[in-house]
């Protein structure tokens, strides 16, 4: 039983369902490093967003403040601070620096939380290869890491190395939430949209539906131009986490208006694509998408 309640509240969390993950902690007592790892995240989540669809009558458990606190300061905003323009020294030091202090403050019994937040870093860095150093426990935490690490790979451009933990991830639990996901990234990333999206289907048969793998499928229909009905069902995941305030991932809720924009400006839609700007702005300024947005506006202007 308690196994299960791990496992539902992993597969919710990684499909961005951030709601279900702190209904199933609020009606459920269990006592798990892990598990206390993912409801934090949530927590915070809830904290930032402030969302109506869900009521927080649960008081956190002493150990989960500590897990909750270690993440809120040390996770969220030096990951959200990760510049796109850092040098790979930079890099390295930044992380150093987080995982010294991490060391004086984090109780031994938590020492695998350092792991988690220096692969998150290393995965938002500019080269993106520190966490590969990094010890790994075959332990509760180990999974998630062996994912970040193909991730890592994934984005370093390094497939042959990708492929080679998608086999290290199957070998470890081939039903996994993060094997599924990672079969699909690998297939966007090998330029096979096909094949991710017959994956995104498995996915969704074996898991349930979530804004996750919609916005998936719209990067799916956007690399085999089909943008008319990308565009749609961007309006139905827009609906579905902001209009009607499903409490999600507030990055698919970042990458859904960001698909919409870019949409909306390859179809000539230019009064939505103002509107998905600014709701996008309300929700995070600071994020990577507008950043990149606005730098390209400004190259267009200087050029013009």
């Amino acid at each position: 039983m308690e196994q299960q309640i791990l496992l539902q509240a992993k597969i919710a969390f990684f499909l961005g369902n951030f709601n279900k993950v702190l209904e199933i902690w609020q009606v459920n007592d269990y006592d798990d490093d892990y598990y206390y790892f993912l409801v934090s995240r949530a927590l915070i989540a809830a904290r930032e967003l402030n969302p109506k669809t869900i009521r927080l009558t649960k008081k956190p458990s002493s150990k989960l403040l500590e897990i909750t606190d270690i993440v809120s300061r040390f996770m969220g905003p030096l990951i959200e601070q990760q510049k796109l323009d850092t040098t790979i020294d930079e890099d390295r030091k930044q992380i150093e620096d987080v995982l010294k202090k991490l060391k004086d403050i984090i109780p031994q019994q938590n020492q695998k939380i350092i792991q988690i937040i220096c692969a998150y870093m290393s995965v938002n860095s500019c080269e993106a290869q520190y966490a590969l150093q990094l010890e790994l426990q075959k332990d509760a935490f180990y999974q998630e890491l062996l994912y970040l690490q193909f991730i890592i790979y994934l984005r370093g451009r390094r497939f042959d190395l990708a492929e080679s933990t998608l086999l290290d991830l199957r070998r470890f639990d081939d039903e996994d939430i993060l094997t599924y996901l990672a079969q699909i990234y690998l297939n966007l990333y090998n330029g096979q949209p096909e094949q991710a999206l017959k994956s995104i289907q498995e996915t969704k048969d074996r898991f349930g539906d979530s804004a996750k793998l919609m916005n998936l499928m719209i990067t799916c229909l956007i690399h085999q131009n089909k943008f008319e009905e990308a565009f749609e069902l961007g309006q139905k995941v827009k609906t579905m986490i902001i209009d009607n305030e499903q409490f999600s991932d507030r990055q698919e809720i970042e990458i859904c208006l960001s698909n919409l924009i870019i949409l909306s400006e390859m179809l000539n839609k230019q009064q939505q694509k103002e509107e998905y700007f600014q709701v996008l702005e309300q929700i995070n300024k600071s994020c990577h998408f507008l950043k990149r947005y606005q730098e390209k506006l400004k190259k267009i202007e200087q050029l013009s």
